[in-house]
């Protein structure tokens, strides 16, 4: 059964008459009695009583002429709904970020699409890199932000731009005024870092490893702006990404660059490789694009510290 063949027997019953059935379609008057005549034969049963020139419903014609008008309204319906998606007066979109990004970029983004698409409902899980790795290809999400390249070989990303962690310390710290801060410096040095389940704290790790340093850890937190409170409220140290500093406006807390080496990473966009983008996930990736591009991060293609296999991961 096809809805062509719905809407033909709705165009007979409705002018009970197969020729103005016929012109109201724009077919022709033999094509529409074939079209009805499938539609009876696959239903085993006659739908119209053949009154002359005029036709009626049978008992049967009755029955489907109900559910036809029911089926064709939700297509059209769908249809409705399908473009509503496209042209973002609604629609519904889950984004995976990984914790430092979502602290700095993700409210730009979506004041951006408040604005631009206000019927959008977005929802937006911070997690660890390798959570969203595994919702994407499971289907959670429709698309990330997160450390490229991509460990899941289902996923492709689209490279947006390099980030580097810093030395952050008050202004009053004894590295505030350095122009850069060597690994070796770090040796014994007290610090408040993220726990070792985000990737930033893993890369620091592989850094202070390779440079063979070993410096004090006194405090380990799970949120970037109760990390910058704690540099605020105790003086002392922490290493974050550079645009952690964003979050920090006022409290005179000061980044310096770290050097030999010097831990660089790039974000990107992560996608379900041959997965369909619907609208508003293509409006989200176009936001985040346009406040890279404000922001003016630095662009992806910096080489990456060597860090090994699977630090960006958890």
């Amino acid at each position: 059964m096809e809805l062509r063949h719905l809407r033909s027997f709705l165009a007979v019953a409705r002018t009970q008459h197969f020729r103005r059935a016929a012109d109201e379609l724009y077919v022709s008057q033999p094509a529409l009695s074939e079209q009805i005549r499938q539609l009876e034969a696959e239903l085993g049963t006659p739908l119209f009583e053949r009154l002359g020139r005029r036709v009626r419903l049978t008992a049967a014609g009755v029955v489907l002429r109900d559910y036809a008008e029911r089926v064709l309204r939700e297509v059209d319906d769908a249809r409705r709904a399908i473009e509503e998606l496209e042209n973002l007066s609604r629609g519904t979109l889950a984004a995976g970020v990984v914790q430092t990004v979502n602290t700095y970029l993700i409210p730009a983004v979506l004041a951006r699409l408040a604005v631009a698409h206000p019927g959008i409902c977005v929802r937006v899980d911070e997690l660890p890199a390798a959570g969203i790795e595994a919702a994407l290809e499971a289907g959670e999400l429709d698309l990330g932000v997160g450390f490229v390249p991509p460990a899941a070989s289902g996923l492709v990303a689209e490279p947006l731009f390099t980030e580097e962690l810093v030395v952050i310390v008050p202004e009053s710290h004894r590295l505030a005024g350095r122009p850069a801060v060597a690994f070796r410096e770090l040796d014994g040095e007290p610090l408040i870092l993220l726990s070792p389940r985000f990737c930033t704290r893993r890369l620091f790790d592989a850094c202070t490893a390779g440079a063979g340093v070993c410096p004090q850890v006194r405090i380990e937190m799970n949120s970037i702006e109760g990390i910058l409170a704690t540099v605020c409220a105790t003086g002392l140290a922490t290493v974050l990404p550079a645009l952690a500093l964003r979050c920090a406006e006022g409290t005179g807390l000061r980044g310096v660059p770290l050097v030999e080496p010097s831990p660089r990473r790039t974000v990107g966009l992560l996608w379900r490789r041959c997965g369909y983008r619907c609208a508003a996930a293509r409006a989200f990736a176009a936001a985040v694009a346009e406040v890279v591009e404000r922001y003016s991060l630095p662009r992806a293609g910096v080489q990456q510290t060597q860090v090994p296999a699977g630090a960006f991961l958890g």
